[in-house]
């Protein structure tokens, strides 16, 4: 009898099991063999995995064998129009999804010593929403045509819009995993799913036996499944006003975001002027009280020349109606987070790994069960989704806690301690770097461009281009771990 059964369900998406198997399984199975197991030969009896599965043994003669399960071919494709409908109500959802969970940041009451960090948190999460709600009008119609006109698209959409909105689709990926568990009969199984696949892992563990069940999910996109399941029956009236709703607070937020961007790049680009001028009044004695006048007549200007700004009264206007709205919004669909609080728990022993920036797995990270969700750090960016198994330090390490640790005691491992608190660091560390940057190269081509828009769209570039020394550091770190 096996006695380790690690099964492992894939996201949207894939279409190539051999792929998928290479790209899961066996990274996990090349960690296994760097900690307490070893590579076994598949028995010729073997006929009850699929193709790509590891066996392994540890130190104590225990068996378990890492099985990739893809679900991609029980989808039942739906027309294109159809299919297209299906995206364009989900991407709306969604965004009401992540507007309701950052919603929560504002619903938490600080307290005085807590403040400057609640403001931030409250800051972030309006400025998260508004970056997806602004993604989402400008691009609902260019992707909800490539979903109806370009055949791999409209794959990506239908691996999870099938799933939600196809109650018999439903029905059979949760079999395809809960048969194959059960056929297997091993002692313990530890079910591990990425994305999507950590929502069906999760559905399916309702029909496993807990005593002898385990979950590891990463990127769970549960918390984004549960709403579009809900929102098949809703009307379009209840539509509309959501969408206007998303535009109205869109443009708010921009015209508070820009308004402080350019004014915060003119006003430190005049502080820059009038440190400069210091500087030569310093170095030219008889010219020093010319230069100390304009210094401060230019600090003045820019500082007057904001006050003043039309476009500074509507952000007086606009910030107040923004925080109430989302105030209002969340405050009313308080009693659906507690449903959906409820359905994210399949009150087994496990965990839920959720990157910081992973925009699938952000309300699982919120609404998830306290006990559960881990949030671990990746490359902080949004490629975060795809990079989980390529993070040695946290994922694999913890799917291998929890493998060798199936069915018996499970203590942390301190090397897996030191090497998230490492990982951290440094990510920390080139994400202060990246800002550092990017205000001194706005701040530089403040000086030399007239255009507070040009010298924003510098910072900006200069941003990027952190951005990808950031992931390329992190990943020379997981290769290197």
């Amino acid at each position: 009898m096996l006695d380790v059964y690690a099964p492992v369900v894939h996201g949207i998406g894939v279409r190539d099991h051999k792929e998928f198997a290479e790209d899961s399984v066996r990274r996990v199975a090349r960690h296994l063999e760097r900690a307490s197991w070893r590579r076994d030969s598949c028995p010729t009896t073997c006929d009850g995995f699929a193709i790509g599965h590891v066996h392994l043994v540890d130190d104590g003669d225990r068996s378990l064998v890492v099985d990739p399960i893809t679900w991609f071919d029980e989808i039942r494709t739906p027309s294109r129009w159809r299919a297209a409908w299906w995206f364009l109500r989900a991407l709306f959802v969604l965004c009401a999804v992540h507007l309701l969970v950052n919603g929560q940041v504002l619903l938490s009451a600080p307290s005085v010593a807590g403040l400057p960090r609640y403001v931030w948190r409250a800051l972030r999460a309006m400025t998260w929403i508004l970056l997806l709600g602004a993604l989402t009008i400008a691009l609902a119609v260019p992707l909800t045509l490539a979903v109806a006109l370009v055949p791999r698209a409209r794959i990506l959409a239908t691996d999870a819009l099938g799933w939600t909105s196809d109650p018999e689709t439903r029905e059979k990926v949760i079999a395809r995993v809960t048969s194959r568990v059960v056929a297997t009969r091993a002692r313990h199984t530890v079910l591990i799913g990425h994305s999507q696949g950590g929502a069906i892992a999760t559905n399916a563990c309702h029909v496993l036996e807990p005593a002898t069940t385990t979950l590891v999910t990463m990127g769970n996109g549960q918390a984004l499944l549960i709403p579009l399941r809900a929102s098949r029956g809703i009307p379009w009236t209840s539509f509309a006003a959501l969408v206007g709703a998303m535009i109205a607070y869109v443009a708010a937020a921009l015209v508070i975001m820009r308004t402080l961007l350019l004014g915060a790049i003119e006003l430190t680009a005049a502080v820059v002027r009038g440190l400069a001028l210091l500087v030569r009044a310093a170095t030219d004695p008889g010219a020093a009280p010319d230069h100390v006048a304009a210094a401060g007549a230019g600090i003045v200007a820019a500082v007057e020349a904001l006050a003043l700004s039309p476009q500074l009264f509507l952000v007086l206007i606009a910030i107040p109606v923004v925080a109430v709205t989302v105030l209002v919004y969340a405050r009313l669909l308080a009693p659906i987070v507690r449903d959906i609080r409820h359905l994210l728990d399949p009150a087994i022993p496990g965990i839920d790994l959720c990157a910081r920036f992973d925009g699938v797995s952000h309300p699982f990270a919120m609404l998830g069960p306290p006990r559960r969700v881990a949030t671990i750090t990746q490359s902080a960016s949004l490629l975060d989704h795809m990079l989980y198994f390529d993070n040695r330090a946290e994922v694999l390490t913890e799917i291998e806690r929890w493998i060798t640790g199936a069915g018996g005691e499970r203590t942390p491992d301190p090397r897996a301690s030191v090497a998230r608190r490492r990982m951290r660091h440094l990510v920390r560390s080139l994400r202060a770097a990246r800002a550092v940057v990017a205000l001194a190269a706005m701040a530089i081509a403040s000086l030399l461009v007239p255009s507070a828009l040009a010298a924003a769209t510098i910072g900006g570039a200069a941003y990027a281009v952190m951005t990808l020394v950031k992931h390329l550091a992190w990943r020379a770190v997981q290769r290197d771990g």
